[in-house]
């Protein structure tokens, strides 16, 4: 250690290193200042890049006259000098963007070879650690080198910036510093062979993990291309052309990366234009665009998609789950982070339900002084789950969210947002039973908090109950501060996924980020009594009843797809059928012994499916083998396959079986939507109904609604005197949401229907595809908006207040009872006086 001061000492007691020292500290604070200005849209931040390229020019020019004039006295000093012209370079960057916006890394490659120049440039023959720094020499020396290539356009430029303002000469900075540097780097080289090898192992590792990416990136565009060179020959018309594409393409980095072109990463042709994002397609992509040297780089070499802006965007969204990234913002959301998370857990296991509440704080990372934020949240429910509550904190106060049709609420969130600029909070469906939350304003000084509430049925498998937590997204969840509280109506035991620990009568769980975890307890078996009275109804719970019914179907469609094993494709076929078929490039084609292993080989790049339902053989049925990502309905709108199937399906009594555990967005939908008949089950048990010619349906009444993943129906009948409102009023919250998704198709076509659907969902307070709940700062925004506060109404759902609401007769004995206390209060007080 005092080795390493001496060294220290005495390299600082040689001509001009104090002062280099003190220079490159202030000019390396002026550019942090200013690149976080810049990242947090502060105003004014040129201001400081002039200052500290003031200080460059006069450092710059003072040492390089030193060192032209004494080059053996001020030798080591380039070092400094390198490193101040690219602090210059990065400085005018931020307001005259030539680079455009850099990742991180850039930054510190660029540090990297600056530092590793110190210990090069010595003027010393014990060069301690100098084959590390060597490496590290070879290793960010490529970064410089895309620098100087990258620039050439722009020389010419440069010169005549050089002759008018001086400034100019930044530009030349990357092609002076490797011819500098390279003269230099020969002598070593030449010198001490071990020099050599440590320069040109570093710089080789990143060539060889540049080939090893080009060619991966090159690989995966080489077959997006033949899918759309293949497609471009298919004649059908119905479905947009994009959708060949994403049925075919698996998600993965590469993919990933080779779809973000133009949307995300800058390619290198268009790094000059200056107005890269301005003029794409008419859809929205939320993510930082980014310019990335090893990206750029790996395009040129990457044949082009032929696949527009909007394109792009749709399979993002389907293959990626990028849906949120897509949604309309009207403010931008840089610079958010979710600072803590409230997860409130409550389970019903008599009612095979649960609630569970989030309490999200938002925060601005920096001050800025450009605009107000607006924070988006997505939540993917479990099947069957709907959103019940919603709350924004407005100066310190907790307004509750008011339920109106999701046409008005959208309307007047633009109104506040765009024109007006004060407080409001939305929450919308989505399809595939995804919830959306906006919350407007937020910035550094004024962190917001906001609440949300969904029940979910809790999902029966093998005599258990399991609670799913829900999946959110938002801005910067992984850093959230996170409290967890389970508990349970009743003395259900609980095992959970994750650590409770018993404090103050809850399992509570303190943790960072928001993780996935499940609960499973027994089986409830006592539905019977639990019900909910509400308005001389009585909504009791109850098992759901199945029919198995003689099926013998038209036809079997297999609806493969690379999930599909071929051990699973040959017990459908040993069941020898002689009506079994695939759907293969969109003609019916008959799969059996001799030719299934040939046609399992078709589908194997298939990531999921879109039949044409609308052309089945009436009473057909299909199985199949459903994964997690798919294109939705909305994606599909206005598209005439979609037009099909909503006007020539239901007539044809399709019938489906899913043999996987999950669902994707089209088959969500088909199913709520009741195109089809749909039971969900296990291979072996699909291999039984259909050699028995049954399927299995559930039981359907006008004035039921079944909760499958739950195995339980929600039944309403007139209340009568004997009775008991003994369950949490979620059985009605839930109740109502299936009659809403039940008739979403009568809900489209009819106005009247609509209307009163719209009713029921105001009196239970749920959100559905035809109702939403909002927020406003103050009751004259409600009434300016022409929204009307919920009144006689279930209302906004709570941890605390979910039981029983009293019958006539026990409403009789509160008042009685409170009058009671009432009077014996004053007497008492009374005779103290």
């Amino acid at each position: 250690m005092k080795h390493k001061l001496d060294i220290l000492e005495y390299y600082t007691q040689k001509p001009g290193v104090v002062i280099s020292l003190i220079v490159t500290l202030l000019s390396s604070i002026f550019l942090i200042i200013a690149l976080l200005s810049q990242e947090h849209h502060f105003r004014n931040y040129q201001s400081i890049d002039v200052l500290s390229l003031i200080f460059e020019f006069v450092y710059g020019v003072g040492v390089s006259f030193l060192i032209l004039r004494k080059r053996q006295t001020y030798i080591h000093l380039v070092p400094f000098l390198v490193l101040n012209w690219f602090i210059g370079c990065f400085s005018l960057n931020t307001f005259i963007p030539v680079f455009q916006d850099l990742p991180l890394w850039v930054y510190l490659a660029t540090l990297a070879f600056c530092l590793s120049n110190f210990f090069i440039y010595r003027n010393s023959d014990q060069k301690a650690n100098t084959s590390i720094a060597f490496f590290i020499n070879g290793v960010s020396f490529s970064i410089i080198l895309y620098f100087a290539i990258y620039l050439i356009p722009i020389m010419p430029f440069s010169f005549m910036g050089l002759i008018a303002l001086g400034v100019g000469f930044y530009g030349l900075v990357p092609a002076l510093v490797i011819i500098i540097h390279t003269i230099t780097i020969i002598g070593y080289l030449n010198n001490n062979k071990n020099y050599a090898v440590c320069f040109s192992g570093g710089f080789l590792v990143v060539l060889t993990s540049m080939i090893l990416f080009t060619v991966g990136l090159n690989i995966e565009s080489r077959k997006i291309t033949q899918l759309n060179t293949i497609n471009s020959f298919d004649q059908n018309n119905e479905l947009p052309h994009y959708i060949s594409v994403s049925q075919n393409l698996k998600p993965n980095f590469f993919n990933e990366i080779l779809l973000k072109k133009d949307l995300v990463y800058i390619p290198l042709h268009d790094i000059f234009s200056f107005s890269t994002f301005n003029s794409f397609g008419s859809k929205q992509f939320n993510e930082r665009k980014t310019h990335n040297p090893f990206i750029s780089i790996a395009y040129l070499f990457c044949q082009d998609l032929n696949l527009d802006y909007d394109d792009k965007i749709n399979i993002l969204k389907s293959n990626f789950d990028k849906r949120l990234e897509t949604e309309e913002q009207l403010w931008s959301g840089d610079d958010l982070f979710t600072k803590s998370i409230k997860e409130d857990v409550k389970i019903y296991p008599q009612a095979r339900l649960a609630y569970t509440e989030i309490t999200m704080k938002i925060a601005c990372e920096q001050e800025s002084s450009r605009n107000d934020k607006e924070a988006i949240y997505s939540f993917q429910l479990p099947e069957g789950s709907v959103a019940t509550s919603l709350s924004l904190w407005v100066n310190g106060m907790e307004r509750k969210g008011v339920l109106t049709t999701k046409e008005k609420a959208k309307a007047a969130y633009k109104q506040i947002v765009g024109v007006e600029y004060r407080d409001p909070s939305l929450m919308q469906w989505k399809e595939g039973n995804k919830v959306v939350v906006r919350v407007f304003p937020i910035n550094y000084k004024t962190p917001r908090t906001f609440k949300c509430g969904f029940t979910t049925p809790l999902k029966v498998e093998d005599n258990q109950m399991k609670y799913q937590s829900l999946s959110i997204k938002g801005p910067n969840i992984s850093n959230a501060q996170t409290i967890s509280r389970i508990q349970s109506v009743g003395n259900t035991k609980i095992e959970t996924s994750k650590d409770f620990e018993l404090n103050k009568d809850y399992y509570i769980n303190q943790s960072k980020g928001l993780d996935h975890w499940e609960a499973t307890m027994p089986l409830s078996k006592t539905l019977e009594s639990n019900s909910f009275v509400w308005k001389d109804k009585v909504y009791k719970v109850r098992d759901i009843e199945k029919t198995a019914i003689a099926f013998r179907p038209s036809e079997i469609i297999l609806d493969l797809n690379s999930s599909w094993t071929t051990k699973q494709i040959e017990s459908f076929v040993d069941l020898n059928k002689t009506n079994l078929f695939v759907i293969l490039n969109g003609q019916k084609k008959e799969i059996n012994k001799d030719n299934f292993k040939a046609i399992a080989l078709e589908f194997e790049d298939l990531q999921y499916s879109l039949l044409p339902l609308y052309k089945m053989t009436p009473k057909s049925l299909i199985i199949t083998k459903c994964g997690t990502f798919s294109a939705n309905f909305e994606e599909l709108e206005d598209s005439r396959y979609l037009k099909k199937i909503r006007t020539q399906t239901k007539e044809r009594n399709l019938k489906v079986i899913n043999i996987s555990s999950d669902i994707n967005p089209f088959w969500q939908t088909v199913k709520e939507q009741k195109y089809v008949d749909y039971f969900q089950t296990s291979l072996k048990n699909s291999l039984e109904l259909i050699d028995k010619n049954q399927f299995i349906l559930f039981k359907t009444e006008a004035n039921t609604v079944n909760i499958e993943p739950s195995n339980i129906s929600i039944v309403e009948s007139a209340q009568t005197s004997a009775t008991k409102s003994n369950g949490p009023n979620h059985i009605y919250r839930m109740y109502a949401f299936g009659k809403v998704l039940d008739q979403q198709v009568k809900i489209q076509n009819d106005s009247l229907v609509q209307n009163q659907y719209v009713d029921l969902a105001k009196d239970a307070n749920i959100v559905t595809p035809i109702s939403s709940l909002i927020v406003l700062e103050t009751d004259a925004d409600y009434k300016n908006n022409g929204i009307e506060k919920n009144v006689d109404t279930l209302g906004n759902a709570s941890i605390n207040n979910d039981g029983a609401v009293p019958e006539p007769h026990e409403w009789l004995l509160i008042i009685l009872g409170s009058t009671i206390l009432f009077f014996y209060y004053r007497k008492n007080k009374k005779q103290t006086i």
